[in-house]
């Protein structure tokens, strides 16, 4: 009877208890459901993220290389006609002439496969484009190079420093009748390599503000597309003097 009884007890039990266990089971399928969507939603979000930093970092590379680009036809141009005008009356110097052109366009090709490149590098690169230079202006041009980073293996984004050296000399000489000597310094300041380069320029005859031309809103584009920063390029006027001054902050 006892038995009869407690069997009785748990029909009724799991009959008047069903409407709670489908609410129950309801609730466990619909949270099931709820996590499943919501993870397979998470996970294409983030495809799609994934897809368009892909796409901004193709575009980012794509322009980064369209402004080094830009760059290189003018000054091959210039270091041509500088051949052309040496072919004549002085063979000698425009056979070295081409020999060092070629040397630097060499280094330009290399340096395209690494973004990042150290600073010595980047002066050894420098100065062959600064010895083209001295031979298309002659005397009037020389270059105090100052490096205070020795042993401390500075990187920056390879030719970066070009563009505002060939700028300082272009409006240097250009709006000067005397000789002229640009100044590079490179220091570390705040876990940043700080690179300066002084030029003079006439007051009397130029805006020093033209000399923000294309050489240098390259240079501030990059470092955007680099760093998404605008305070990495500053110029800035002491007496007769051009400054412009490039923080690159280092890769750890």
């Amino acid at each position: 009877m006892i038995l009869i009884k407690e069997a009785s007890e748990y029909e009724r039990f799991f009959s008047e208890s069903t409407p709670v266990r489908f609410a129950i089971g309801f609730l466990v399928i619909g949270c099931m459901s709820l996590i499943s969507v919501l993870w397979y939603t998470i996970h294409d979000q983030q495809e799609i993220e994934k897809r368009k930093s892909e796409a901004e970092k193709l575009s980012r590379e794509a322009e980064l290389y369209k402004l080094r680009q830009q760059l290189q036809p003018h000054f091959l141009f210039n270091s041509l006609n500088s051949i052309n005008a040496l072919i004549g009356s002085q063979p000698h110097k425009a056979r070295n002439m081409i020999q060092q052109l070629s040397d630097f366009l060499r280094g330009t090709l290399k340096k395209e496969e690494n973004q990042w490149i150290s600073l010595d590098e980047e002066l050894q690169h420098l100065n062959l484009y600064l010895e083209i230079e001295k031979v298309r202006f002659g005397h009037r041009l020389s270059t105090e190079i100052s490096d205070q980073t020795t042993g401390l293996k500075m990187q920056l984004p390879a030719m970066l420093l070009q563009p505002v050296v060939e700028n300082a000399i272009k409006f240097g000489l250009y709006d000067t009748t005397g000789d002229i000597t640009i100044c590079i310094n490179a220091s570390k300041q705040d876990g940043h390599l700080v690179l300066q380069v002084k030029n003079p320029f006439d007051p009397e005859t130029t805006s020093p503000k033209k000399g923000t031309g294309f050489g240098l809103s390259s240079v501030q584009r990059r470092l955007y597309l680099l760093f998404a920063r605008n305070d990495l390029l500053q110029t800035a006027i002491d007496k007769e003097l051009f400054i412009t001054t490039i923080k690159i902050p280092q890769q750890k």
